[in-house]
């Protein structure tokens, strides 16, 4: 593995060895100390696994604020077509193979689908996905507070966003910006890429989350390390390296992240 683990940096150490090199990082149950961790999720009889969405407490917040915000999700995959002289990322229409659609829908509704035993086929794989729920009802702000030596001061951060789901993944892409990912709940793999290893000249376009450019992937592109994250566990994503991310637990995953830029020395 490549890819360092720590427990702990001081602010100082991280900028100088990760951040100015540009270089991915795993910040070990780091983030542990998140009330998201426990006010968000419940687990049947302690199986974590198999997390599931705390309703009461989302509930409550969303009456406590008075409106039941709107979020974006998406249905099905996002599929990449490739053909004989060129790559190219489409999201396939609802009626195409994997059904890929982007929506919104009353944030109490999803919360009440992900909880659902029998889902209808239709809404089983909807994922909350590159939503700013902390800005749409910002109770849960107090939720999700990194510590300050991770990220620089709030006028330098780009945008955060919730990634809430189950069978979720979100194939290969990168962020024009620095970006701090944390779990909430469940397991993830990150699969990464150094920028210069996804040739220049290869076909790209705006895929369907905002922001993002998506490249098919190629059998002669190695992944530089792959990582698996867990709640509590924080990872380090330089700016336009490539990333892949797939959920690996049966349960509800949730995960939130954080776009910023370090100001220059």
């Amino acid at each position: 593995m490549r890819i360092s683990i720590v427990q702990e940096l001081s602010r100082k150490a991280f900028i100088d060895n990760y951040l100015r090199k540009g270089v991915p990082c795993v910040f070990k149950g780091a983030f542990s100390y998140f009330p998201a961790l426990s006010k968000w999720i419940t687990s049947p009889a302690g199986n974590t696994r198999n997390a599931e969405l705390n309703l009461q407490y989302f509930f409550s917040q969303i009456e406590a604020s008075g409106k039941d915000p709107l979020v974006d999700v998406e249905s099905g995959r996002f599929s990449h077509t490739t053909t004989e002289t060129h790559h190219s990322s489409t999201p396939t229409s609802p009626d195409g193979p994997n059904g890929f659609f982007r929506t919104q829908i009353p944030l109490s509704l999803f919360l009440r689908l992900q909880n659902m035993r029998d889902v209808p086929k239709e809404y089983a794989k909807l994922y909350l996905a590159q939503t700013p729920l902390l800005s749409s009802l910002p109770a849960l702000l107090e939720d999700v507070v990194p510590k300050p030596k991770y990220l620089p001061d709030a006028s330098h951060i780009y945008g955060s966003s919730a990634w809430i789901g189950r069978n979720t993944y979100t194939p290969r892409h990168f962020d024009p910006n620095e970006n701090l990912y944390v779990m909430i709940a469940g397991k993830k793999r990150v699969v990464l890429w150094e920028p210069s290893v996804v040739g220049e000249g290869r076909a790209k376009r705006r895929g369907a989350l905002s922001n993002d450019n998506f490249s098919p992937p190629a059998q002669d592109e190695t992944p530089w390390d792959e990582v698996e994250i867990n709640p509590g566990d924080g990872l380090y994503i330089p700016e336009r390296w490539w990333h892949e991310v797939e959920s690996l637990s049966p349960g509800v995953t949730a995960s939130v992240n954080w776009w910023f830029r370090e100001p220059a020395k």
